[in-house]
């Protein structure tokens, strides 16, 4: 049997500039991909020929641009073209790719590859948590499973879950059974975490579901809200070994997702970004962290407003302070001449005189330096900018760029919720509501293209 495999991602926010271009996809072809897919040895131990094709994953951007949409796509699509015998197509897709003109860039392949090869041929995709599921979704894949954490650690996990149920319904000759239920609900992404209730006992209960006979998978997928689309919603996908069955389950854990609607906050204070500032300012805990979640990095956004850092400068803090990063080229460059410790005017400021602190480097999402990063210090405050958008997530992104984390009392990230990483050097944690494209308040986004009714947007009853 032979199994073609891919990944191609790119998590899309329809309010951020950037929209992502070649070079900013992390790009391997052919056994290379096995780098970072987990798949290969379960296919392999059953002795089916794989045909890999193409990894491509791109940070959180705005949408992806046609042409370097189809510069990924024709890739996998030549592979399916030279291989029309394929018995299975394993994909590895974020589940929120908007495409311009074309929609749904995970639905668009499918559909694509479907038309090349026979109907016997299987097909097993996994997808993150934040997946927004098009209602045709299931009429092209067979085998769907999505990630059970957020933040998300089990990515390896979702993988092997997907190869190994496509395994098993090519040994056994079975046709599986997907379906999905949207549930009229987008709720703010930061406020759902799954190692609390009420997302935890639905979690637990989709992994009892999975060790039922007839059950390959039982997922939920909560949506990603930043992307103004038909298809923008929470779900639910179960793929089973009977229509019957999957839609039973399908629309049972839809009601029960649909009942906590009104049970998500903030697991941290979540105030308004004048409000943080004066807490942390005031705030005797060891080391306090204000992530600025307007402009998150990791969601799409840009990482270059300065509202939080002018509001510290403007507070004067006494405490060590550092503001990681913000995304400004220009700054980078036209003071990279300058020697550490010396005495600049920052264009970028209004002209605020700052000295040079250090010269470093930024890491990209997958731990690979992408460009540079200059630290400029007024008062007792540091400003890490970085010549490329950068996400830091954990302390090593702050040796990077040759600043100590642990020497600070307030740090401010460019992050929604803090990454698992950064929770041990964090006392206090403070949740900055602030504008941006990845503003966390609903009504201020402006989506026009969901559909509605759409709870909290609207309040009313709805049973699946």
């Amino acid at each position: 049997m032979k199994i073609l495999v891919a990944s191609f991602q790119c998590e899309s926010n329809s309010l951020a500039k950037l929209h992502p271009q070649k070079h900013d996809f992390e790009y391997f072809r052919g056994d290379d991909i096995f780098q970072k897919l987990a798949v290969k040895e379960i296919f392999l131990e059953k002795g089916y020929e794989i045909v890999p094709t193409v990894y491509a994953v791109a940070l959180p951007s705005g949408t992806v641009e046609l042409d370097t949409y189809h510069y990924y796509a024709e890739q996998i699509l030549d592979g399916v073209r030279a291989n029309p015998d394929l018995d299975g197509v394993y994909i590895f897709f974020h589940g929120s790719m908007e495409v311009d003109e074309i929609g749904s860039g995970e639905l668009y392949l499918l559909k694509q590859i479907k038309k090349l090869v026979s109907d016997k041929c299987l097909f097993a995709i996994s997808l993150d948590a934040h997946a927004n599921i098009t209602d045709e979704l299931t009429s092209y894949a067979d085998i769907i499973s999505g990630f059970k954490t957020v933040p998300h650690v089990d990515q390896v996990e979702c993988q092997l879950r997907s190869a190994r149920a496509l395994v098993y319904c090519l040994e056994n000759g079975i046709k599986p059974h997907a379906v999905t239920v949207r549930v009229p609900f987008l709720l703010k992404n930061d406020t759902l975490q799954t190692a609390y209730e009420p997302l935890k006992g639905l979690i637990e209960e989709t992994l009892s579901l999975e060790a039922e006979a007839d059950i390959l998978t039982a997922n939920l997928f909560l949506g990603h809200c930043w992307i103004d689309a038909p298809n923008t919603s929470a779900s639910t996908v179960v793929c089973a070994l009977n229509r019957e069955r999957a839609e039973q389950v399908a629309k049972d854990l839809a009601n029960k997702l649909w009942a906590t609607r009104r049970d998500y906050r903030f697991l941290c204070e979540a105030e308004l970004p004048e409000e943080c500032v004066k807490r942390a300012m005031e705030g005797d805990e060891g080391r306090i962290f204000i992530t600025d979640s307007g402009d998150n990095t990791t969601a799409g956004a840009e990482g270059d407003r300065t509202e939080i850092l002018r509001l510290i400068l403007a507070a004067k803090p006494e405490k060590p302070t550092c503001v990681a990063g913000i995304t400004d080229g220009e700054t980078v460059n036209s003071l990279w001449a300058a020697r550490d410790g010396e005495e600049v005017s920052v264009a970028a400021l209004g002209g605020l005189r700052a000295k040079v602190k250090s010269h470093g480097d930024i890491l990209g999402w997958t731990k690979e330096i992408i460009g540079k990063s200059l630290t400029l210090t007024v008062g007792n405050v540091d400003v890490v900018f970085t010549e490329y958008r950068s996400a830091f997530i954990e302390k090593g992104n702050f040796d990077c760029a040759n600043v100590d984390l642990l020497s600070y009392r307030v740090v401010v990230v460019k992050l929604g919720y803090l990454f698992t990483e950064l929770k041990p050097f964090a006392d206090r944690e403070l949740f900055a509501l602030s504008d941006g494209a990845s503003c966390v308040e609903l009504a201020r986004l402006g989506l026009t293209k969901i559909m509605r009714p759409m709870f909290p947007l609207e309040d009313f009853e709805w049973r699946a």
